[in-house]
């Protein structure tokens, strides 16, 4: 069951300016990542109030690039439930089930074409 809305996720072009300039809107970087595949470099950042965003700069084009820098993302306690519910209802896994840097998580496309991460096991 999703338990709460996780993060947005958006696509940057210089990742150090993204992150000064929401660090002036009261965000604080979470966590910092580099990733070798695709290449890209990643910031959570989160605000006093919980709010998050995933800031992705991409070092090099790869078909994730448009759906890990534009998505929304939901916890969940059970990812293979909660992935099967969304393509019962029309959604495509464009993603499967992966065990990351900072959690578990799948990437689905929902029928209007947004993408969704589902993720499990959050480190806070």
């Amino acid at each position: 069951m999703i338990k709460r809305f996780w993060h947005v996720g958006m696509a940057v072009r210089d990742l150090d300016k993204a992150v000064d300039q929401y660090e002036k809107l009261g965000y604080t970087v979470k966590h910092r990542i580099e990733k070798d595949e695709p290449r890209a470099v990643m910031a959570r950042l989160e605000h006093r109030t919980g709010s998050t965003i995933e800031l992705w700069q991409w070092l090099e084009d790869h078909y994730e690039n448009k759906f890990r820098g534009n998505h929304i993302a939901f916890e969940s306690d059970d990812i293979d439930d909660d992935v099967w519910a969304l393509v019962e209802k029309g959604a495509e896994v464009v993603i499967p089930k992966t065990t990351g840097v900072i959690t578990t998580y799948a990437f689905v496309r929902d029928p209007s074409g947004n993408y969704i991460e589902i993720a499990q096991g959050v480190e806070e």
